[in-house]
């Protein structure tokens, strides 16, 4: 014989005003995890990642250096700076790395700093005096894009 549909309803009721208390505990880390620390770690991720994605970095590139005209004596003349690469016809100082002009594509040259001889600049030994120079050893120089601003999160050096 089954029981009335009213004593069911009862009993169930029973189940859901008075729970078992000994499984909610059990589940009180879950329900912790699920509604305190999981949202918390969610907006650390969160922020983190806006944090990646919106900061502004310096961006490095190499600055394209282009012939300057050599400067001029008091008669006129240019005058060439020694171990720098020049072209004599143009009157124009070009790059360390440079080796040809830009403008009738010519050897360039360069005048040793410790005779004063000419060698084409693509030549790293002076014939006279035997000495060994590396034009543009170092890297060209670099020009740093940034923004217009100090960097976030600190201060603007003076």
């Amino acid at each position: 014989m089954s029981p009335d549909p009213w004593s069911a309803f009862l009993e169930w009721l029973n189940t859901v005003l008075v729970p078992n208390w000994g499984e909610l505990i059990a589940l009180l880390p879950y329900v912790l995890v699920a509604t305190i620390v999981g949202p918390i770690l969610t907006l650390i991720v969160l922020m983190w990642a806006w944090h990646l994605l919106r900061r502004q970095r310096g961006r490095v590139r190499r600055a394209e250096v282009q012939p300057v005209a050599a400067p001029r004596d008091s008669e006129g003349r240019p005058v060439f700076p020694v171990n720098t690469p020049y072209c004599p016809d143009h009157a124009l100082l070009y790059p360390p790395r440079a080796r040809n002009c830009d403008v009738d594509r010519a050897d360039l040259v360069v005048a040793c700093p410790v005779d004063g001889s000419l060698r084409a600049a693509d030549i790293q030994t002076c014939s006279a005096c035997g000495t060994t120079y590396v034009l543009g050893a170092a890297d060209s120089p670099l020009a740093v894009v940034g923004s217009d601003g100090p960097p976030t999160g600190g201060a603007a050096v003076a």
